[in-house]
């Protein structure tokens, strides 16, 4: 591989950090197919995986294969280019077999810094072999912080999975499309690689010609940039949060240099408010002079956290508090992080969900009492100061209801705020039934009374 030494030059926002990036600086002029590698041919290019890259050159003699003229086509500029095979279908079936190119960059990318990159891809319209011939997308372009390269078959991919910087996501069969684009440098890489990076599950296809049971996507590549450039993306946002006592957040995509802004919702102004509370990206495309950068803002929905409404217990009974949230953690006042927490004791019991961007607490009161208790299964009006109403005990601790029913079902006696004073006077005797209940404890006592004179 050959390797350009820089000594101590500076590179210039604007300079093409791709050497060669035209394909026209070659070690030997290529002649038939898959012959030799293409570093063996090319200056500053290699192929990463022992595929089977291709280097064409009009200055090649023209009985050699890959003298693009007699395929009837020509490099976009100057004599040379390179052709690589993106996609495979064998008798019907994907296969995993792709192939790359990549570069030394002239000097490492800066991190945070805003990066133009461009190169010019042609599918091979005409046929090389009588092959069928695919067009495809997912032609894209990947950055790695160190030289990736397989020297031999046993331990290589049949693919490499990198995250690209930029791709095309359409199906690529025009002659000579650009595909490019801004990106934020994320690393400080030193190599450039072009290729189709997704599955080939995940790359959509279409069939451009037919012949044999493979079909490939080939494509010619030529005339390959990357640029540093003057704006200063580093400073918008990736996340943000969306309380939920909030209106709305404002996204903020403005960049010093832009020249337009549009939003997948259809604004172009510089900033988006959002309200909607959920889980979202949020996409707007920043276009520059240059080229156009996309930027998701990732809204996170922070909802608050209830405990319920303060409560009374009757002496004895226990409350389950589990409180719900996304999140699933919780702090509680007495500085536990249970999930579920019993309570039987009177007293205030507060929650608080940890958050850096949103206050997101509850309290709940609850309140213990004796209630109702022991009441007697007998009573007798006759004024002999025994027995003479229906009382129950710590009956005066809230609001009860009673309702007294006779054998036959019928209601006979109703009171919202019983106070200990029926008697049955004006009733026969007999066994009657009654209902005793408190709406604010949402309790219910059912039992029979019996009526002597």
């Amino acid at each position: 591989m050959f390797l350009l030494l820089l000594g101590g030059c500076t590179i210039l926002q604007g300079q093409n950090l791709v050497p060669n990036g035209s394909f026209e600086e070659y070690n030997r002029l290529p002649c038939s197919l898959n012959e030799f590698l293409v570093q063996d041919l090319l200056k500053n290019w290699i192929q990463p995986i022992p595929a089977t890259t291709d280097y064409w050159n009009t200055l090649s003699n023209t009985d050699c294969f890959l003298n693009p003229t007699n395929i009837d086509l020509s490099p976009r500029t100057g004599q040379g280019m390179v052709g690589i095979i993106t996609a495979v279908i064998r008798e019907g079936v994907n296969i995993q077999y792709k192939e790359y190119v990549e570069v030394e960059l002239l000097t490492k990318l800066k991190t945070g810094n805003l990066y133009n990159v461009e190169f010019y891809a042609q599918n091979r319209i005409k046929n090389i072999v009588q092959s069928d011939i695919l067009a495809a997308n997912n032609l894209g372009a990947a950055f790695s912080d160190s030289l990736i390269l397989y020297p031999n078959n046993r331990n290589s991919p049949d693919h490499l999975q990198l995250k690209p910087s930029i791709k095309e996501d359409e199906i690529i069969n025009s002659s000579w499309q650009k595909i490019g684009g801004c990106f934020p440098a994320t690393s400080p890489s030193h190599y450039l690689l072009i290729g189709n990076f997704d599955s080939i599950d995940s790359t959509k296809l279409e069939q451009l010609t037919f012949g044999e049971d493979v079909a490939q996507a080939y494509y010619f590549i030529d005339d390959v940039s990357v640029e540093e450039l003057p704006y200063n993306v580093s400073a918008l946002s990736q996340g943000l949060t969306l309380c939920s006592g909030q209106a709305f957040i404002e996204l903020n995509a403005f960049v010093e240099g832009a020249t337009d802004y549009q939003w997948e919702e259809g604004s172009k102004e510089p900033s988006l408010k959002v309200s909607t509370k959920t889980n979202r990206d949020y996409t707007v495309d920043i276009s520059f002079n240059e080229c156009t950068y996309k930027h998701t803002f990732h809204v996170k929905y922070m909802p608050d956290v209830e405990l319920g409404r303060d409560t009374t217990l009757c002496a004895g009974e226990e409350l389950t508090l589990r409180p719900q949230h996304p999140k699933n953690e919780f702090l509680w006042s007495d500085g536990s992080s249970d999930t579920v927490k019993n309570i039987s004791a009177p007293g205030s019991y507060a929650v608080t969900v940890p958050s850096n961007d949103c206050i997101v607490q509850d309290s709940i009161v609850v309140a213990v009492i004796d209630c109702p208790g022991f009441a007697p299964n007998i009573i007798t009006p006759n004024e002999d100061r025994y027995n003479e109403f229906f009382v129950f005990e710590n009956i005066e601790n809230r609001n009860w209801s009673l309702k007294v029913f006779n054998k036959w079902g019928e209601q006979v006696y109703f009171s919202s705020h019983y106070e200990n004073n029926w008697n049955g006077r004006d009733l026969a005797e007999g066994v009657y039934y009654y209902k005793l209940s408190s709406s604010t404890l949402k309790k219910e006592v059912k039992g029979w009374v019996h009526l002597f004179r």
